[in-house]
């Protein structure tokens, strides 16, 4: 694969991953607080259960079983749609679109920076 071929199914891929999950993510998964970390990695943060138990913050599940099928639906859904309309004007234009957001969000502080860039 040429590197031309490659940033372009990065790009690709950034912009399927945004449309996929973006519908997602407006759903009350993301809405709430997030709760502050001093050492970053949030082991200085817990809960506490039903039971009592104290629970590190970063050996939580904070996705149920229901919201990673959901998301997971989302996805499938997201994939069929760019197999079916990949060829389309209208579908192209939807994927630069999705690649602009994801752009502006990152540029926004919408995730952490790492060191590997995709």
């Amino acid at each position: 694969m040429a590197v031309d071929e490659r940033i372009v199914a990065k790009k690709m891929a950034k912009s399927l991953a945004f449309l996929c999950l973006n519908e997602h993510f407006k759903r009350p998964l993301h809405n709430g607080s997030v709760p502050v970390s001093k050492t970053g990695d949030y082991t200085d943060i817990f809960i506490t259960d039903a039971e009592g138990h104290r629970l590190a913050w970063n050996r939580t599940c904070r996705v149920s079983f229901y919201e990673r099928e959901m998301m997971l639906e989302d996805v499938a859904d997201g994939i069929y749609d760019f197999l079916l309309n990949i060829e389309t004007t209208s579908y192209t234009r939807r994927l630069e679109k999705a690649y602009q957001t994801f752009v502006h969000w990152k540029e926004s502080g919408g995730r952490k920076k790492s060191k590997k860039k995709i």
